[in-house]
Parts: C-alpha cells; sequence; structure tokens
C-alpha cells in the first residue's frame, strides 16, 4: 500500500478542503481485509481530472486505490450524464464498473445483486446531486433515497460518506460587536447530507469523521 500512499501524497494538493475526510477514508479502508467494494455516484466528469483544483477526483482515487490493494476489490460509479461516463470511461480500468442512469434505481438493483452474494459494501460515497447552498433539500433528499435504496447490501462496518455537507450554525453579534456561534442552536451537517445525517443521528451510527465531507458507519 505505500505504492497508493505515494500516489496520493503527491496529488493532494490538489483536493484542497476534501483532502482531509479522503485521507481518512483510505486509511479507514487500509483497516478492512479485503477485498473491499467502493460504491459510487456522481463519477470523474472532467476529462483531464489533475488539471483543476477544488473537484473530489473520487472515482480516480478510489480506481487508484484498488488497484493498489490488487487483492479483487472492485469499484461502481454510476451517472446520469451520458458524457461524464463517456469520460470516466477512458479514466479508470476495468476494476470499475461504470453505469449510466438513475443513480436510485441502479442502487437498488445493485443491492440486491451484492445482497444475494452475501457481499457488503466497504465504502459508500455519495455524491450525484449537486447542492444549491440556499435551497439544500432536493439535493439532500436524493441522497437520502440513495442511502435508502442500496441499504440491504450496508452492514456495521460500511463507511458511508456524503460530499458537499459542511456544518453551518446560527452567528449571533456578542457585546462586543463580533459574531459568535449561537450557544442555543445546535451545529447541523448541511448541503447534500443534512438529511442522512439526521438518520445516521437518530439510530446511532458512529460519525468516522466530520469536515467538508461526512462519514459515518454502524449503520
Amino acid at each position: 500500500m505505500n505504492n497508493f500512499w505515494d500516489f496520493y501524497n503527491s496529488i493532494s494538493d490538489k483536493l484542497l478542503q476534501r483532502e482531509i475526510s479522503f485521507r481518512k477514508m483510505f486509511e479507514y479502508l487500509d483497516k478492512l481485509s479485503g477485498p473491499i467494494v467502493i460504491v459510487e455516484t456522481g463519477c470523474v466528469r472532467n476529462p483531464d481530472p489533475w488539471a483543476m483544483t477544488g473537484e473530489g477526483h473520487s472515482t480516480i482515487l478510489f480506481d487508484q486505490y484498488i488497484n493498489y490493494r490488487n487483492d479483487g476489490s472492485v469499484g461502481y460509479t454510476v451517472d446520469i450524464n451520458p458524457e461524464s461516463v463517456s469520460v470516466c470511461k477512458q479514466l479508470v480500468s476495468d476494476n470499475i464498473y461504470v453505469h449510466e442512469g438513475d443513480s436510485v434505481n441502479y442502487l437498488n438493483k445493485l443491492s440486491m445483486d451484492l445482497f444475494a452474494k452475501g457481499t457488503s459494501i466497504s465504502l459508500l460515497y455519495l455524491d450525484s446531486f449537486d447542492v444549491d447552498y440556499s435551497y439544500w433539500f432536493p439535493s439532500a433528499a436524493h441522497h437520502i433515497k440513495e442511502f435508502l435504496a442500496v441499504k440491504r447490501a450496508i452492514d456495521p462496518n460500511t463507511l458511508v460518506v456524503v460530499d458537499d455537507c459542511p456544518v453551518s450554525a446560527n452567528l449571533v453579534m456578542n457585546s462586543n460587536g463580533n459574531y459568535d456561534f449561537d450557544k442555543f442552536y445546535k451545529p447541523i451537517v448541511g448541503g447534500k447530507g443534512r438529511l442522512v445525517a439526521e438518520f445516521a443521528e437518530q439510530v446511532g451510527a458512529k460519525q468516522e469523521f466530520s469536515h467538508y465531507q461526512h462519514g459515518w458507519s454502524g449503520f
């Protein structure tokens, strides 16, 4: 696995706000005996993925990790945009199965296939519906649908990660004219992961990390 970490460290600066959480994802996967299964919604869409910073490049990272493990691990990714799917297929190895279509429908069928084989997902990475932070609900609703569609293939060790869900909190002005967090308003996970986070809290899932991306296990 040293080769993967050499690769990761060489490109980590391009991941920006996602770097810490991606590192924690792969450290988590390092602890799992193989082979592992990674399932992603929303695939890489830039033909030259490392030419830009700021995007997560998750499909490329997952492909690199699976290939360096070289233990029969596989990945699945789904995207509704045919152009993105075409780009992705040119950038990843045969260890990543790339599907074009609606993610909720695909995940439901994939989870039935995995469950029938007695196979659980090791990492579920949800990132298929762009979020509008001024009206977060459509994206968050889509991602909780994805989670529920694939839940039969999730076990307590599955790491569930949602992209683009920074913590939000109310600010109030103090007596000095500066702003502080409102201590009467609990900070919440926002963006794409808001409803998944609410579900995770209610069922007692374990929060593995909390950054621009959030990750939980123990569902």
